[in-house]
């Protein structure tokens, strides 16, 4: 009796495993959302902040040694409580657009 073989998409658990790793596992409060676009080894990460925050370098240097095979840019967003907030009950984000890949969005900050 022969068992069906599944394959897993091992680079892109992997992918997800660092960027889990780098941001949420000590997650900084003031982030609000992550999402990311890759095209080939050139990886383009977008952090939403609460307005007046930013990443610390602490954190991007992580960011850059757990996808070290990856060219990263990271791209930050500053937005208001009250503007992250507003569309409570809507999927989309009003004031700036998703990458291709949503790693984590907040429902609401607080």
């Amino acid at each position: 009796m022969m068992k069906n073989k599944i394959e897993y998409n091992v680079e892109y658990i992997n992918t997800h495993y660092a960027l889990i790793s780098s941001f949420l596992t000590k997650a900084d409060i003031n982030i609000l959302d992550i999402s990311y676009s890759l095209n080939g080894n050139q990886m383009i990460i977008q952090v939403v902040l609460l307005e007046g925050f930013s990443l610390s370098h602490e954190t991007i240097q992580v960011v850059k040694k757990n996808l070290e095979k990856f060219d990263i840019t990271i791209k930050e967003i500053q937005i208001t409580k009250e503007h992250f907030n507003e569309n409570r009950g809507e999927w989309r984000p009003k004031y700036y657009q998703w990458m291709n890949h949503l790693l984590f969005s907040k429902a609401e900050a607080l």
